[in-house]
């Protein structure tokens, strides 16, 4: 699928964002949503790119030294960010 003004692919939750989190991100998060389930995570999109800029609070995911693997690179953060700006493609 491509939007029809840029010719770019349209960003998609199961092909491009569902694989940015890892099992761990999934894990550590689940006492706040499941974020290998698309309507988790379009529900609090806004809130986890917050988190993912380190804005409100500590960066999503946190680093190696406090058991994450993060922080997102910015191409991943932007990519999310593509996907929230395209309308939450499933």
């Amino acid at each position: 699928m491509s939007d029809a003004e840029t010719g770019k692919p349209q960003v998609g939750f199961a092909a491009d964002i569902e694989p940015l989190f890892t099992q761990t991100d999934i894990d550590h998060m689940r006492w706040f949503c499941d974020l290998s389930k698309y309507d988790d995570v379009k529900t609090n999109a806004a809130g986890i790119l917050r988190r993912l800029k380190a804005q409100g609070g500590p960066v999503m995911p946190p680093p190696p030294a406090k058991g994450g693997d993060g922080p997102w690179s910015a191409e991943k953060i932007a990519l999310f960010q593509s996907w929230i700006d395209g309308g939450y493609q499933p």
